[in-house]
């Protein structure tokens, strides 16, 4: 009789827990990071004998729940950590890109409407060189030119600063992603298998780890544990975190004179440089680069654009029969300004001052040695490479769609599965309690003969 109550009792117990356990899932269906539960439940044994330590038959003595399991799969849980690198690279990238596309105007206010501006200006001061506003108008054509140029240097470096900004976030993100992490491999290394406690510290793991994931591309390796070892890009990349060590590596950033940004990691009182293959980081390290290169070569434009005009303006004639001086100073893109505001400075003339020889030779500047042609190549370049980088932004996007998919297949929770789990418990836990009555009726029926 006492073996049937505790039957019974077993059955409560052990039904009790596991319906707890899909509440949970239930509960936490759509909490990120939150990997299945799934109560391993096993027969429970008794024993018989005449001797407490000789016991010579064994019976059925009921269920138990041996243990809690987490519902995981190391290998597609990687395939997503790859993917989410690969498309937080790209995706970030693609963002810079366009918003530098977005500073080199080429609309019909944009530099290569004040470029062509100069020539159109000075074509039109041809047909009649002396006229005083038509020579205003050119000088006010260069000095257009030259504020567009300074205002569009000016915006690539706020794109530059903008992803300075955003990387140091995530560099500091990262540190402290790397010091929790550190922190959780000792609980999991001391932490019981098949526990409640155990599965709610792996799944704390995995989200650490896919945070690590969105700023820099990982290996990631995990020992008997469940701890994990991280290294940066594959397996010859340098050392983040050990899973036998209570100290994570520590990246810093730094961040040359024109923008581009550089990561090096400091493991044992070593430093070295660190090139990420993926994750926001090297997406924000490849845009840097390539902003530092538009802003160069705008400042290659600014350089010839002064060079070609003060040299024409020098074998001309000014109005005073004079050379004429420089119309534009500075070299660099930040620096060029317009040199003067007198419109009889143009030295419009070849051979005296009243002809227009030398405004008529201002055309030869044009064409494919020209800053125009300059101008437009580098727009069409940039333009180019933000085709490219949606392109890889959306493959890798659909690649980390279909890993997160796959993953969710297996970890995820279907809630009609719970309800049928749900149904399945409870009346296994009925059952429980009915064996439990029948048990004490029979009890009640044998004391009642005497």
């Amino acid at each position: 009789m006492s073996d049937l109550l505790s039957i019974g009792r077993s059955g409560v117990m052990a039904y009790q827990g596991a319906l707890a356990t899909v509440g949970e899932n239930v509960t936490n269906a759509d909490t990120a990071g939150y990997g299945k539960r799934s109560v391993v439940l096993k027969e429970a044994g008794s024993v018989a004998g005449s001797y407490t330590l000789n016991r010579t038959s064994s019976a059925f003595g009921g269920v138990q729940a041996s243990q809690v399991s987490r519902v995981w799969d190391q290998y597609q849980a990687a395939n997503v950590w790859s993917s989410t690198s690969d498309s937080s690279g790209a995706s970030t990238r693609l963002q810079f890109l366009k918003a530098a596309e977005g500073t080199l105007d080429d609309s019909d206010n944009g530099l290569g409407t004040k470029l062509s501006a100069i020539f159109t200006s000075a074509t039109q001061l041809a047909a009649s060189p002396s006229d005083t506003s038509l020579r205003q108008t050119m000088l006010s054509a260069i000095g257009d030119a030259a504020t567009t140029i300074n205002q569009t240097d000016a915006a690539l470096a706020t794109v530059a600063g903008t992803a300075k900004t955003q990387a140091t976030t995530l560099v500091d993100q990262t540190n402290s992603t790397l010091a929790a992490l550190a922190k959780l491999n000792v609980a999991l290394h001391t932490a019981s298998p098949g526990t409640a406690s155990r599965a709610q510290l792996e799944d704390q793991r995995d989200n650490l780890v896919g945070t690590l994931s969105n700023a820099l591309a990982l290996n990631v390796t995990l020992d008997a544990d469940g701890a994990v070892s991280v290294k940066l890009g594959d397996y010859a990349g340098p050392t983040l975190l050990s899973s036998g060590d209570s100290n994570p590596a520590y990246l810093a950033m730094t961040t040359a004179s024109d923008g581009r940004i550089a990561l090096t990691v400091t493991r044992d009182s070593q430093t070295s440089a660190a090139t990420p293959t993926g994750g926001a980081l090297a997406g924000l390290i490849d845009a840097s680069a390539t902003i530092a290169g538009r802003r160069q070569q705008l400042s290659g434009i600014a350089a010839k654009l002064t060079t070609q005009i003060n040299s024409w303006q020098a074998q001309g004639k000014t109005t005073a029969g004079t050379a004429g001086l420089p119309l534009l100073t500075g070299t660099t893109a930040a620096t060029i300004a317009l040199a003067t505001t007198d419109p009889t400075a143009i030295a419009a003339g070849s051979t005296s001052a009243t002809d227009n020889g030398n405004l008529l030779a201002l055309s030869s500047l044009r064409g494919t040695g020209g800053v125009e042609n300059d101008w437009s190549g580098m727009v069409t370049s940039h333009a180019l490479a933000v085709s490219t980088a949606q392109t890889e932004s959306d493959a890798a996007a659909a690649r980390q769609s279909s890993a997160q998919s796959a993953l969710d297949e297996t970890t995820g929770i279907s809630l009609d599965s719970e309800a049928a789990e749900l149904l399945r418990y409870q009346q296994a836990y009925t059952a429980s309690t009915k064996v439990i009555q029948a048990a004490r009726q029979m009890l009640q029926d044998i004391l009642a003969l005497f």
